[in-house]
């Protein structure tokens, strides 16, 4: 292990976890003519568009239950938004001190008070009003954080060991783990919520070519649960874990479908000639 994974990180204190309501989907959809930013149920019924300006709107992340954040194209730059789903109310968040958040958005932990972001290749943490690297001792580039259920741990792509995996990282213990241990390009992983299975995308069964693979965290089985001729990438878990979001390209445009664990089953959630992707469950 680097050096820097030896020294403790002071582990910043969360608020209380907020009310889950029925699974809902953001993402971003090209549909009406610019990117803008939508919201569906998780079996795609009432889809909704949330932002409707001539601006470009992309990088859709939940903050709660009843706020969101996105990215917003301006004459003066990107800028980052919040929006209360329930009042309508936006206004302006600064960017990280570290630098301009211009393809991915900060990503916030479910218990409040902590964000994940991606900057010059490394990984940072913020606690509301600071943030710090947890991969700076890393020769690589990382990418794509995620949080684990619970708080005190995530995820995240790394090619520090010479090719893209996933990792784990405990925000307590400082422990990182290689959980995918694979030459191909792995990345982009989401643990499920009770802490057993990882999904994430790679191109192991054909190069270049990125398929959902699901891994058991405990016995190490490997499954394929998605491929296609195009590229299927970002799953994201249900809630429950019986089903999981991803975006795909493979009937000839991105878009967002979902896969039944139970029956095994593809199922198509949105359909136009426009981009729709980028899933986040909630």
């Amino acid at each position: 292990m680097s050096k820097i994974f030896t020294i403790a990180i002071t582990l910043f204190g969360v608020a209380s976890c907020n009310t889950r309501p029925a699974e809902q989907i953001l993402f971003s959809s090209s549909i009406a003519g610019n990117s803008d930013i939508y919201i569906m149920n998780a079996d795609g019924s009432d889809k909704r568009q949330i932002t409707t300006s001539s601006l470009e709107e992309w990088g859709p992340v939940w903050i709660s239950s009843q706020e969101i954040s996105f990215l917003r194209q301006e004459d003066s730059g990107i800028a980052r938004i919040s929006l209360n789903l329930k009042t309508g109310i936006e206004k302006e968040i600064d960017h990280p001190a570290e630098c301009i958040l211009d393809d991915k958005n900060m990503v916030y932990s479910s218990t409040g008070g902590q964000g994940l972001f991606v900057c010059n290749g490394n990984i940072f943490l913020w606690n509301g009003s600071s943030s710090k690297s947890i991969t700076e001792g890393l020769e690589g580039v990382a990418n794509y954080p995620a949080w684990i259920s619970g708080g005190n741990k995530i995820t995240f792509t790394s090619n520090h060991e010479g090719s893209n995996n996933v990792y784990a990282f405990d925000l307590e213990s400082v422990e990182l783990v290689n959980l995918t241990k694979s030459d191909a390009n792995d990345e982009r992983g989401d643990v499920s919520r009770d802490g057993n299975y990882l999904v994430f995308s790679s191109d192991r069964f054909e190069k270049g070519n990125q398929d959902i693979l699901l891994l058991d965290l405990s016995s190490g089985k490997l499954e394929k649960l998605v491929e296609s001729p195009g590229m299927e990438l970002i799953a994201r878990w249900s809630s429950d874990g019986g089903s999981v979001y991803f975006g795909s390209n493979k009937d000839g445009n991105w878009e967002i479908y979902a896969y039944s664990l139970n029956t095994k089953k593809t199922t198509r959630l949105t359909s136009n000639e426009a981009f729709d992707g980028d899933p986040r469950v909630y």
